[in-house]
């Protein structure tokens, strides 16, 4: 049995940064071998707190949109900042018109430097209105987190787990420990399925407020069984159910939409994918990306495409949420 060390849930750190710059408390420890994603928030914090004038200056987020989402909000209210938030080809068609429309009804100064609604955008930091706000349908529920850590009262029509778990986090600062990555277990769950190996992700926590977690409900009827052990979940192959759940909702976790439909694909079983709408609004558009198996640079595809033993086109892609994946992989096809 491999026993696997998954990488940290960027959707956990990334939200203590931000809470972290709020109170003006340390940042926590990124290190080099962490998702990009959080090197990326780390790193922008950093080049806006290094700057005492706080000049203009322009920050690259690339593709990571909790970055683009989260300094729009937190640079709004920011006073005296002065900064273009902009980011790769990609990250200029990803929506931010939600947010943007929200944060101007509290009195933030933004404006857009391309096309509307989109990103790049610059923002003049000023003293916000903590005015109550309403985001319904919200394209990215990262607009309503971002909102809630600013200190803004806001309303929306959608439930989902990672408002929940903003909402427990601005409850239990600062203890908010680092978990591992539920997201990132779901190529593992993908994996045994089609290949039968045990593995063990170590330190992962059943008791996890992640909504990713579901990904071990979802996989039971494709046969892999979840075991708890105080070291981790270890992942076994078990006998696939005679008649699969042809219809698997995604509206709470659109991130483990490529590791359930490549393996619904790899088996030859009809999915009927529901709660897919913000899947074109990804890294990648993951309905049309999984048409044509290429990665179009998405770090969830390229994982997905690898852990089924189809060719990828892209792996650097990966480095984004799980940079130890290759060589985890690598080592697990040896045993």
């Amino acid at each position: 049995m491999t026993e696997i060390d998954l990488p940290i849930s960027k959707s956990i750190a990334n939200r203590l940064l931000i809470l972290q710059a709020m109170h003006g408390d340390p940042l926590l420890e990124v290190s080099c071998d962490m998702p990009e994603d959080v090197q990326i928030l780390y790193n922008a914090l950093l080049q806006i707190w290094d700057d005492d004038n706080y000049s203009m200056q322009t920050v690259d987020c690339r593709n990571c949109g909790t970055a683009m989402r989260f300094l729009t909000a937190y640079c709004a209210q920011l006073t005296n900042c002065e900064v273009i938030l902009d980011g790769c080809e990609r990250m200029r068609q990803r929506p931010i018109g939600q947010l943007v429309d929200a944060l101007r009804q509290c009195g933030a100064q933004i404006e857009y430097k391309g096309e509307e609604g989109f990103p790049p955008i610059y923002i003049k930091g000023t003293r916000l209105q903590a005015l109550p706000v309403t985001v319904n349908n919200p394209l990215s529920t990262q607009f309503v987190s971002a909102l809630m850590l600013i200190g803004i009262p806001v309303t929306t029509d959608c439930t989902s787990p990672y408002i929940d778990m903003t909402a427990h986090m601005l409850r239990t600062y600062p203890d908010c420990p680092l978990e591992r990555d539920w997201s990132s277990a779901a190529f593992w769950y993908e994996y045994v399925a089609l290949h039968g190996e045990s593995v063990l992700l170590r330190d992962l926590s059943c008791f996890s407020r992640q909504g990713d977690k579901v990904v071990k409900k979802i996989f039971l009827p494709l046969g892999v069984k979840t075991t708890h052990r105080k070291v981790g979940e270890v992942l076994t192959r078990i006998c696939r159910d005679n008649q699969l759940p042809q219809a698997v909702d995604f509206t709470d976790c659109p991130d483990l939409y490529p590791a359930v439909a490549m393996t619904y694909r790899q088996i030859n079983a009809p999915l009927d994918a529901i709660g897919i709408d913000r899947l074109q609004y990804k890294e990648s558009d993951r309905l049309q990306s999984m048409q044509t198996l290429q990665t179009n640079d998405d770090h969830r595809m390229a994982m997905a495409l690898l852990a089924a033993d189809l060719p990828c086109d892209n792996t650097d892609c990966i480095a984004k949420s799980y940079p130890s994946f290759i060589t985890q992989l690598q080592l697990c096809k040896k045993k």
